[in-house]
C-alpha cells in the first residue's frame, strides 16, 4: 500500500470537515445581519418572512436528504457529493446577485430553496461514507469531527456575515460559494470506500459486499425500536434553531450588546461546545470497546438533560450595556456548561445511529434522521421569529427551554432496545462476511 493510500482515510476526513463547514455557514449567515435582510427586503425589521424562508430552506433540504439518502445505499457516494457541493456552492454564490424589495425576496427565497438542495445531498452520503471509514470502535470521536465542523461553520458563517457582511450581506455568500466550488473539485481526486468498513481483518479489497438497499428494508429497519425513536427525535433540534435564529437580535435588543461582541461571545460558547463534543466523543468509544453498548445512548440522554437547568437561568441573569459585568460574564459561565454537557449528545448518537444499521442502509437511516432534524430546525426558527415578533426577543429565547424539556423521552425507549437490535445487527453482518469469504 503506498503512503497516498494509507493518507487517503484522512484526507477524505478533512474535505468531509471542509464541506460540513462550508453547508453550515451559509446556513448560519441570515441570524447576524436579521434585521438588516428584513430592512433590505422592505419588510422594516419584521423578522416573520425571514423565519418562513428558513423555514421552507429546512423543508426542502429534509426531502432532498431522502431521496439521496436511498440513493446513497444504492449507488456511487461520490458523485452524489461531488454534485451536490456544486449545486450548493453555484447558487450560494449567485446570491451576490439579489436585488432590493419583493422581487429580491422572491429571488433569494427561489436561491435559497435551490442550495438547500445541494444541502440534502450532501449530508447522507458523507455520513455513510464516513461510517465506512472509521472503525465501530472510534466512530464516536470520528462523528465528533462533524459536529465539530458543524458547530464551526456556524460561528465561521456568523462571523463571515458580521464582518464581511458589514458593508453588503450578500458578500459572504460569494465567499462560500467560490470556496465551496474550489471544494467540489478536489473531491473528484476522492476514492469511494467499500462498504465493508474497517472492522475486519481480511483484505476488503478482495471481497465484492455486493449488498445494496432495497424497498423490503424499509420495514426491516424501522421494525428496530430505537432506530424509531432515534428517526423521529425532532424535538432536540427545535431548541438550537429558536437560539441561533433569535440570538444576535436578542443580545442587541435585550441586553444592548452589538453583532460584532456577540460572535466573540458565540465563539467561547463553541469552545465548550467541541470540548464537550471531544471528550465525551472519546468517554462513548473507550466505554464502547469495552463492551458497554449501552454506554453512547447514556451519554446522549445526559447531553439532553444536563443542559436544562444552566440555559434556563442564563436567560433570567439580567445585564445591559454599559453595566454588562458580572451579569455577561455569569450569562456566558452558564451557557457554556450547558453547552458543553450538551456535547455528548453529537458523536454518540451518529455512531449509535450506524451501530444500529447494515452498511446498505445507513445512509437512507441518517437521511430520514436527518429530515426529522431539519423539521425540527425549521421549527424552531420559525416559531422563534413569530414569537419574537409578538413578545419581544427575550420570551422568543425563552421558549426554547420549553421544548428541551421533552427531548429526553425519546431517549428512553432508545435505552431499552440499543444493545439487542445493535448485538442482532452485527450477527446478520458477521454471518453475510462469512458467507462472502467462503465463496
Amino acid at each position: 500500500m503506498n503512503d497516498i493510500s494509507k493518507k487517503m482515510p484522512l484526507l477524505s476526513i478533512i474535505l468531509f470537515v471542509l464541506i460540513i463547514t462550508l453547508i453550515n455557514s451559509v446556513s448560519n449567515m441570515i441570524s447576524p445581519n436579521l434585521l438588516v435582510i428584513s430592512s433590505y427586503f422592505g419588510f422594516g425589521g419584521d423578522t416573520a418572512p425571514i423565519g418562513v424562508l428558513t423555514f421552507s430552506f429546512m423543508i426542502f433540504t429534509g426531502i432532498t436528504m431522502l431521496i439521496f439518502g436511498y440513493l446513497a445505499d444504492k449507488i456511487v457516494r461520490k458523485w452524489i457529493v461531488f454534485f451536490g457541493a456544486l449545486i450548493f456552492s453555484i447558487f450560494s454564490l449567485f446570491t451576490i446577485t439579489v436585488p432590493t424589495g419583493i422581487v429580491g425576496y422572491s429571488v433569494f427565497f427561489f436561491l435559497t430553496i435551490l442550495t438547500g438542495i445541494g444541502y440534502g445531498a450532501l449530508i447522507p452520503s458523507i455520513f455513510s461514507l464516513m461510517g465506512d471509514i472509521v472503525s465501530s470502535e472510534d466512530r464516536s470521536k470520528g462523528f465528533s469531527f462533524f459536529s465539530i465542523a458543524s458547530f464551526f461553520g456556524i460561528v465561521f458563517g456568523s462571523a463571515l456575515a458580521t464582518y464581511a457582511g458589514s458593508t453588503d450581506w450578500r458578500f459572504p455568500f460569494l465567499v462560500i460559494g467560490i470556496v465551496g466550488i474550489l471544494a467540489s473539485l478536489l473531491f473528484l481526486l476522492f476514492k469511494e470506500p467499500s462498504r465493508l468498513g474497517k472492522d475486519h481483518s481480511f483484505d476488503i479489497d478482495a471481497v465484492d459486499y455486493s449488498y445494496r438497499i432495497k424497498l423490503s428494508d424499509v420495514r426491516i429497519i424501522f421494525k428496530k425500536k430505537a432506530n424509531i425513536w432515534l428517526v423521529v427525535n425532532f424535538v432536540d433540534t427545535i431548541p438550537t434553531g429558536i437560539i441561533l435564529t433569535l440570538l444576535y437580535a436578542y443580545m442587541e435588543v435585550h441586553h444592548g450588546i452589538t453583532t460584532d461582541v456577540t460572535v466573540l461571545i458565540f465563539l467561547i460558547i463553541l469552545v465548550s461546545i467541541i470540548l464537550g463534543t471531544v471528550v465525551f466523543g472519546y468517554i462513548g468509544d473507550k466505554k464502547f470497546k469495552k463492551g458497554n453498548k449501552k454506554a453512547r445512548v447514556l451519554l446522549a440522554l445526559f447531553g439532553n438533560i444536563a443542559p436544562i437547568p444552566f440555559l434556563f437561568a442564563a436567560l433570567f441573569i439580567p445585564f445591559s450595556a454599559p453595566n454588562l459585568f458580572p451579569g455577561l460574564l455569569i450569562w456566558i459561565v452558564l451557557f457554556s456548561i450547558g453547552m458543553f454537557a450538551n456535547g455528548a449528545v453529537n458523536g454518540n448518537w451518529y455512531a449509535t445511529v450506524v451501530d444500529l444499521n447494515l452498511p446498505e442502509n445507513r445512509g437512507t437511516v441518517l437521511a430520514t434522521s436527518n429530515f426529522f432534524d431539519i423539521i425540527g430546525r425549521a421549527i424552531g426558527p420559525l416559531i422563534g421569529t413569530i414569537i419574537a415578533d409578538i413578545f419581544g426577543f427575550a420570551i422568543g429565547m425563552m421558549i426554547s427551554i420549553f421544548f428541551w424539556v421533552f427531548i429526553p423521552f425519546f431517549w428512553i425507549p432508545v435505552l431499552k432496545n440499543v444493545v439487542r437490535e445493535i448485538e442482532s445487527t452485527e450477527k446478520e453482518f458477521d454471518e453475510r462476511i462469512k458467507s462472502l469469504t467462503n465463496t
